[in-house]
């Protein structure tokens, strides 16, 4: 490839890679998935929040607005599978699909863990997930062509206690990832999924006020710092762009190296 090839091609996906396009994030109201609200709409896409936060939503949308882009919201339960369905029947056309929302990892050991705790993990990441998935991706495939991410999470390939129906609701995602992917790819839709390390974000405040667990933490990563929720956001952009147009049925890890290997720092000299 030629060098102005390089440059157009980034220029391209930082700034007008998305414009004609409709982006449904759902949880898009903190965090991650505010992130990635706001970068596909830097990218040219008009967005549609989907959550069960309304004052949230409402200060992405506001917060997209005046940066110059274009976002609507809906308060929607991801429990409710009517209301998911009435949701998607109304929402418009949509390009891409950011499947984003979950609840908290929960703290409850594997003995303990009771089934309205697994029916919440389940029912909001893979249920809440299959449920938009399936009429959107219709709609995108009778079209022609499409982009869904799903945001999946390192405890799958990384178990930690206390976190098992987060962990097996992300593990299921990422099957279903695959499988869309060769159900759709065929029709013209993409699926993809990421696999972001930890984020300090709102979502595990309990962590990400704790100084001295992000310095450990940070020290566990080949590049020498924790993820941003910048960090996914740049990613999925990637993933829901042109430039990714041959990538379909993947689950990238954005870790800054950690699933690379076992590492740790140099030793003092």
């Amino acid at each position: 490839m030629q060098e102005s090839d390089g440059r157009e091609a980034m220029s391209t996906y930082r700034n007008d890679a998305l414009i004609g396009r409709r982006a449904l994030v759902t949880g898009g109201s903190r965090g991650i998935g505010e992130a990635i609200a706001r970068r596909l709409a830097a990218m040219g896409a008009s967005i549609l929040l989907a959550s069960n936060d309304e004052p949230g939503m409402q200060r992405v949308a506001a917060a997209i607005e005046q940066d110059g882009g274009k976002a609507d919201h809906a308060l929607i339960d991801l429990l409710d599978a009517e209301a998911i369905a009435q949701f998607a029947a109304t929402a418009g056309v949509v390009d891409i699909l950011v499947n984003n929302a979950a609840p908290g990892q929960g703290r409850d050991s594997f003995l303990a863990t009771t089934d309205a705790a697994w029916d919440l993990q389940l029912d909001i990441i893979l249920r809440g997930a299959v449920r938009l998935i399936q009429p959107i991706g219709r709609q995108m495939a009778e079209r022609g062509s499409g982009a869904i991410v799903n945001i999946s999470s390192m405890s799958v390939r990384d178990a930690a206690p206390f976190a098992a129906p987060y962990a097996a609701a992300k593990a299921g995602l990422e099957v279903v990832t695959r499988v869309a992917a060769l159900e759709l790819g065929p029709r013209g839709v993409r699926v993809n999924a990421i696999r972001p390390s930890f984020v300090p974000t709102e979502r595990v405040a309990h962590l990400a006020s704790d100084p001295e667990f992000l310095a450990r933490a940070a020290t566990q990563v080949p590049l020498g710092r924790l993820a941003t929720a910048d960090d996914m956001a740049d990613a999925v952009g990637w993933l829901v762009s042109d430039a990714a147009s041959f990538i379909n049925g993947e689950v990238i890890t954005v870790d800054g190296g950690m699933a690379a290997g076992h590492w740790r720092p140099a030793p003092a000299k």
